[in-house]
């Protein structure tokens, strides 16, 4: 066992091979002072990818979302994932928040993050135009637009003023992220949130890189999911310890957003409208 790993800063935790080992031995593979197989070890290892790509698609199971940035070039759709105007390896399946920021002179975002240099603390000075904080950024949220459908109702899809609303179409292998209304070039950057990769090309002797509660969610649930590889059915221990371990990395990354409601059906009627709005699939 080769225990946690502390050579490279940030890094930390067991081997795959390790915990892939651990999770046959509780189903009686390589137990009682024997050692599993190469075969069995590289099984695992396959069926730990697979198992980690199906977390991604949860997101209790992921343990942060990240926060990242492009600059508007007044287009109706930008490409996010490999090649696009987000480039990044992996498109996400879901784009979980959105907001436009309104540049207002300042400097184009690197990371997405909030302690980038456009924010300094002390230094917020109202602009006497009325139209915000002189030099300074101003974030407005976009609703989603849940579905192709609704964004297909609507009339005017080339409108051009400021954003209020974004669909996020799930292509592969890039997602296609459009705005409405459409804003103009480069005064602003839109914002998305997505979960955080896992890791999902993962080798024997590679390190699973996160946080300490996931290891023993790892052993125990891929222990369930090799069992019938073996011919047998995950016992009432393995499920039971399995359940908990997810339990545990469920009351960590839990985040439950303020509920809102649409603004058609606020008492005030206010907000933006587009056809098929009303249309509430209750």
């Amino acid at each position: 066992m080769s225990g946690t790993l502390n050579g490279a800063p940030g890094v930390q935790g067991y081997l795959v091979s390790d915990l892939v080992g651990l999770a046959l031995r509780q189903i009686g593979i390589g137990a009682m002072g024997t050692s599993p197989g190469q075969s069995d070890i590289s099984d695992g290892v396959m069926h730990l990818n697979m198992m980690l790509a199906q977390w991604q698609r949860r997101r209790w199971l992921v343990p942060n979302l990240i926060d990242k940035a492009f600059l508007s070039t007044g287009a109706a759709i930008y490409q996010i994932g490999p090649g696009g105007a987000l480039d990044i390896p992996v498109r996400p399946a879901q784009v979980k928040a959105a907001y436009a920021r309104l540049l207002n002179g300042a400097s184009v975002s690197t990371d997405g993050e909030f302690d980038t240099p456009d924010f300094i603390p002390g230094q917020f000075d109202t602009d006497t135009s009325g139209v915000g904080f002189g030099g300074y950024p101003i974030d407005y949220s976009l609703s989603p637009i849940p579905s192709y459908e609704d964004y297909a109702a609507i009339s005017l899809k080339g409108m051009q003023t400021w954003p209020r609303y974004f669909h996020y179409n799930p292509a592969y292998p890039a997602g296609e992220f459009r705005p409405w209304p459409i804003p103009p070039a480069a005064a602003w950057e839109f914002h998305i949130l997505y979960a955080e990769p896992l890791p999902t090309n993962l080798g024997p002797s590679d390190v699973i890189n996160l946080p300490p509660e996931y290891w023993d969610a790892i052993m125990w649930l891929l222990a369930a999911r090799l069992a019938p590889s073996y011919g047998q059915e995950a016992s009432a221990t393995v499920t039971a310890m399995a359940r908990a371990a997810l339990a545990t990395i469920r009351t960590a990354n839990q985040q439950t957003p303020i509920l809102g409601m649409p603004a058609a059906l606020t008492p005030s009627g206010g907000g933006f409208w587009w056809p098929g709005l009303e249309v509430q699939r209750l």
